[in-house]
């Protein structure tokens, strides 16, 4: 029982940090491929690439979270930028919102950087009917960006991903340079120090208790400490978000906190995320963790007798100092 409650409040701690892995790609020869508006940089098919089954796309469709990304792209401005990174474009849901606010757009050049090749293609079907902008699929990590974009540019969009990054500080000197004097970035997190309301932290507790005690007795399996791949990232509040900002050559022009109501479709989709499951569940198969979850958050929310459980936003604009 001791060991049983250990690892119980372990896998809650994972679940209340919602921490994102990072997902290595075998490097593989590249490939150039050109149409009139469109320019990808990618691997050839691999199958050691991650199923496509357990893949973030389902939730990043959803309404809601459509909806904080277009907040993102608003507070940017970069309907009247140029030249544009979006950093972490994954199936390119950022990227068509972007093209969706361009002005002069037959001037703007648009680089879509992921480290999923298969988030990339998937980027490249969607968005292949597009005309308004030139767009540059870019294969790479993002903590790679000084080498993977060799120009700079008006604006750098980055979406519920700088969490995940170990060395935020790199990155963000990265970034600084990759902007001209007085260039914008503007990025958000699901993911800090206060984005979980007090008035969710009751779910929370019961939705991971019932999903461990639903894994034990479907599937006679319990995560494994040992596997656990997120680590200890600590997650850091707006003030410390603030301080690398300008340490690295920013100033932040605003910061504001968007509260949205997560419904029960969203918490479904995260589940089958395979991040998500690997650091909830660590050892775990993903099917079987993915079953749990989600059995488990039906009956969560019809015992609590909810639509929806609020999470935090925190959505940042800065600009380059000269």
């Amino acid at each position: 029982m001791a060991t049983a409650m250990i690892v119980s409040r372990r896998m809650y701690t994972n679940l209340i940090s919602l921490i994102k892995l990072g997902v290595d790609l075998k490097k593989a020869r590249l490939i150039h491929q050109s149409t009139s508006n469109f320019e990808v940089s990618m691997p050839n098919s691999d199958p050691s690439h991650h199923s496509d089954e357990y893949s973030f796309t389902e939730f990043s469709s959803q309404p809601f979270y459509r909806r904080v990304n277009s907040q993102l792209v608003d507070m940017s401005g970069v309907f009247n930028q140029h030249k544009i990174i979006d950093l972490g474009c994954g199936t390119g849901g950022i990227t068509k919102l972007i093209l969706d606010r361009l002005n002069g757009t037959k001037e703007t050049i648009i680089y879509a950087v992921d480290h999923s090749a298969s988030a990339l293609r998937s980027a490249v079907d969607d968005l292949g009917g597009r005309r308004e902008a030139v767009v540059r699929f870019v294969h790479s990590e993002v903590q790679n960006l000084a080498t993977s974009v060799n120009e700079q540019v008006d604006a750098v969009i980055y979406c519920n991903s700088i969490h995940y990054v170990n060395d935020k500080a790199m990155l963000l000197r990265q970034i600084r340079d990759r902007l001209r004097p007085g260039g914008i970035l503007a990025f958000n997190t699901s993911f800090f120090e206060g984005s979980h309301p007090p008035e969710s932290h009751d779910f929370y507790r019961r939705w991971m208790m019932r999903s461990l005690r639903t894994l034990r007795r479907d599937h006679g399996m319990f995560p494994d400490k040992n596997a656990d791949k997120t680590g200890a990232r600590r997650q850091l509040t707006p003030e410390e978000y603030e301080e690398l900002l300008n340490e690295a050559g920013f100033e932040v022009v605003r910061r504001e906190d968007f509260t949205v109501q997560v419904p029960e479709v969203g918490f479904y989709h995260i589940s089958g995320f395979r991040d998500w499951i690997e650091g909830i569940m660590p050892g775990v198969p993903l099917g079987k963790g993915r079953d749990a979850l989600q059995k488990s958050l039906n009956q969560v929310f019809k015992e609590m007798e909810i639509e929806s459980v609020p999470r935090i936003w925190l959505t940042v604009m800065a600009k380059r100092a000269k």
